[in-house]
C-alpha cells in the first residue's frame, strides 16, 4: 500500500493530465510534418481517443 496526501494525488494526476496533452501536441506536429492531408483528422482522433481537446 502506498499513502499519499491528497494534494500530492491531485498534482500528478494534473501531471500526467499534463504530459498527456504535451504529446497530443507533439502528435499533432508529428502529422503535420508526414501526413499533412490527414493531419487533422488524425489529430482529431487522438484527442477524441485520449479524451482531450486537441491541441491548438
Amino acid at each position: 500500500m502506498i499513502e499519499l496526501p491528497v494534494d500530492q494525488v491531485r498534482r500528478l494526476v494534473a501531471d500526467a493530465r499534463q504530459d498527456v496533452q504535451d504529446f497530443l501536441g507533439l502528435a499533432g506536429t508529428w502529422t503535420e510534418q508526414h501526413l499533412p492531408a490527414h493531419a487533422a483528422a488524425v489529430t482529431t482522433a487522438l484527442a477524441r481517443a485520449l479524451d482531450l481537446a486537441p491541441a491548438p
